[in-house]
Parts: structure tokens; C-alpha cells; sequence
């Protein structure tokens, strides 16, 4: 009986020293980690203020690499969330949701998950270093665990899967903003629009990395243009396009369009459709000895666009959505806008091509007569959301 009571003694004296040692433990567990990246500021907030990109940076696919995540409510911004199911214990099912940003500084995120504790949130702030080359991100998981005991001493190992998590999405994040075009585009106002698909006649041309090469090329595709338009009874209908094709070291790689004002014509008694191009696959575009095919009026080229007549193509451009910039200057400056635009589309997780129909375009508004350095531009990207 004593020995009973012994231990009994030593249980309670036990349970009393945990309880002692309890309430002495931090009712709040915080745990931060950080990463520096030589990406602009605005970048990296654009990317962590949206979760459209986050199942690819999030850090708990290092411990559930099939993780099931959606995303809902706005694209960015105050209301976005995430959520996710997982089978692995160490990250469970939960969602986070936006609740506070400062733009180009700070985003904050409530976490509902089944971790112990109240009140949990995550924290990324953004500190630019003072020469403007790189930010340091600063992320961070707070949580309160009050008096219940079980939870204080829980967070003794909050150095476990919510720091790992933490130091993996930064990591994720670090390598994702690696592939992104390291321009700063938050000079720039870009915007997401619809546009309509047109008709159109084109002349796919190639001239060297110079303004007077590339003017010169667009005004003899413009020439065949005029003519092709002439000979159909067409008119334009629209301001002149140019549909980048390649942006090269030395040559630039690009078509002249220009919308016209019916979607048929008649060409040599016979009557045509213009139509959205299906690239012919078994159509590699040479003939028997490997030279360029020559493609006579009314037959469609190996990119599925109709022959008008030489160079010039008709085809049914692109409908859908795009992002879209307006620009007053020099053309020189329209490969840094199209390279803004790239970028916006990767930090908002938007998907877009350089090929076929999606490929960049930009339409002159100005008249002729109007200086270099004063044309006015309509730019755009074609993306998928």
C-alpha cells in the first residue's frame, strides 16, 4: 500500500512540474524564414498576393507531392483562398485565405487547418534592398495556443512541419520567380480584355533588329497588301497589325495585317471564306527538291491560312482574352512592353503561346505623318485564364 501511495506521490508531483512548466511555456508560437531574389518588387507581390500560382511554390507538396488544391473567390487580392486536401498526417486538409495586403510590402493569410492552436496566419513581407536589385521575402506562420497546456507544449516543435512548409514554399517561390522575365512592369498599366476575332489580310515578313529595316519591311508588305485588297474589292478596316513571330539576337521575325471589310471576297470568279487557320500537319511547307512550295491563289499554305495572292494570306485572327497596354512613343520600346507583358501574365497565372494565333500583336493608331516618337500603340497578349 505504501509503495502505491509512493507512486501515486511521484505522479502527482510529476503532473504538477508539467503543469508548472506549462504555463511557463509561450503562448504564442511564431516561427520565420527568408529568401533573397533578384526579381522586382512588384513581381513578387503580384505572385504571392493571388494563389494561381501557388500549388506550384507551396511548400507541402515536399511532403504530399499529390496534393489536390482550388483556388476560389477573386484572382487576388482580400477574399482569395486556397484549399486543399491531403492524405499525408504532416499537412492534413486545410485553406488559406487572403486578409490583408500592401502593395509591393506585405500579404497576410489566415490558415484553417487541424494544427493545434488558434488564430492561425502567415505573413510574406517584402523588403527591397536599397540599391533596388533584389528583395528579401520574409515569411512567417504566428499562432496563439492561450492556456491550454497541450497546445504550449505542441509548439515546442513548430519547428517541424510549419517551419519546413515555410522554408519550402519560399524555396518554391525563389525558383519559380527565377523562370519569370526580369523586367519591371509596374510602370505599366496592364489589363485584362476581350477581344473579337477579325478578318484579316497578312504578310509574314522578316527584317534586321533596326527601326529603318523593320519600317522598311512593313511598308513593302503593305504595298502587297493594298494591292491583294484592291484586286478582291476590299478595304481595311482597321489600324495596321504587327503579329510578332520571333524576336531574335539579330532578326526580327513578324507579319503585317491589317483588318479587312468582309469576311469573303471573290478572286477570279470564285468565291472564298475567310477562316481561322488549321495548320495542314502533313503540309511541311517545301516542295520535292526542298525549296519554299509556292501556293497558288485560293489554296491554303501549311499554317491552314488562305493564299490571296504572292505573300499575302487571309485568315480570321484571334478572339478571346488578352492582356492589353497602350503605349505613346517610340516603336523601339515595343519588345520591352510585350516583355512586361510575359511577365504580368506569369506572376497572375495566366497561360499564353508564341505561336499560331495567340501569338503578341499591336495595333498603330497614330496616322502616318505622326513622329517616331509620338506614334500611339494598342498592345496586346493573348492568354488563357
Amino acid at each position: 500500500m505504501i509503495r502505491i501511495f509512493e507512486v501515486l506521490i511521484a505522479l502527482l508531483i510529476v503532473f504538477l512540474l508539467a503543469v508548472l512548466v506549462g504555463v511557463v511555456l509561450p503562448d504564442h508560437g511564431h516561427v520565420e524564414r527568408a529568401v533573397e531574389v533578384p526579381s522586382p518588387v512588384r513581381q513578387v507581390y503580384d505572385s504571392v498576393n493571388s494563389f494561381r500560382r501557388f500549388p506550384q511554390w507551396n511548400g507541402m507538396r515536399a511532403f504530399d507531392p499529390g496534393l489536390k488544391m482550388t483556388v476560389s473567390g477573386p484572382e487576388a487580392g482580400v477574399g482569395a483562398k486556397a484549399s486543399w486536401t491531403s492524405t499525408s498526417p504532416k499537412v492534413r486538409d486545410g485553406s488559406l485565405t487572403i486578409t490583408k495586403t500592401e502593395q509591393d510590402k506585405s500579404v497576410e493569410m489566415t490558415l484553417d487547418n487541424d494544427w493545434i492552436g488558434t488564430n492561425k496566419n502567415y505573413s510574406i513581407e517584402l523588403i527591397p534592398a536599397a540599391n533596388g536589385k533584389t528583395v528579401k521575402i520574409v515569411e512567417s506562420y504566428d499562432v496563439d495556443y492561450g492556456w491550454n497546456l497541450i497546445w504550449r507544449y505542441g509548439g515546442l516543435y513548430i519547428n517541424g512541419e510549419p517551419s519546413a512548409i515555410v522554408q519550402g514554399g519560399l524555396a518554391g517561390l525563389s525558383q519559380m520567380l527565377a523562370g519569370f522575365p526580369n523586367t519591371d512592369y509596374k510602370d505599366q498599366k496592364i489589363e485584362v480584355v476581350n477581344v473579337d476575332s477579325k478578318p484579316v489580310f497578312l504578310v509574314q515578313t522578316k527584317a534586321k533588329r533596326s527601326l529603318d529595316e523593320v519600317a522598311d519591311a512593313t511598308a513593302t508588305a503593305m504595298t502587297e497588301i493594298d494591292a491583294a485588297l484592291k484586286k478582291v474589292g476590299l478595304t481595311a478596316a482597321g489600324p495596321r497589325m504587327t503579329i510578332t513571330t520571333e524576336w531574335g539576337e539579330e532578326d526580327y521575325t513578324f507579319s503585317v495585317a491589317v483588318p479587312v471589310s468582309a469576311a469573303s471576297f471573290t478572286l477570279d470568279g470564285q468565291s472564298y471564306n475567310i477562316e481561322t487557320p488549321v495548320s495542314n500537319q502533313s503540309d511541311e511547307g517545301v516542295d520535292d527538291t526542298g525549296q519554299p512550295k509556292v501556293y497558288g491563289p485560293g489554296q491554303k499554305d501549311s499554317k491552314g491560312m488562305l493564299v490571296v495572292e504572292g505573300n499575302v494570306r487571309a485568315a480570321l485572327w484571334y478572339g478571346g482574352t488578352a492582356l492589353y497596354t497602350e503605349y505613346t512613343g517610340s516603336p523601339a520600346q515595343l519588345p520591352l512592353l510585350r516583355l512586361n507583358q510575359k511577365a504580368y501574365a506569369e506572376t497572375h497565372g495566366y497561360r499564353y503561346s508564341e505561336g499560331g494565333l495567340t501569338r503578341a500583336y499591336d495595333e498603330l493608331m497614330s496616322s502616318p505623318d505622326t513622329p517616331a516618337n509620338e506614334e500611339v500603340y494598342r498592345v496586346y497578349l493573348p492568354i488563357t485564364r
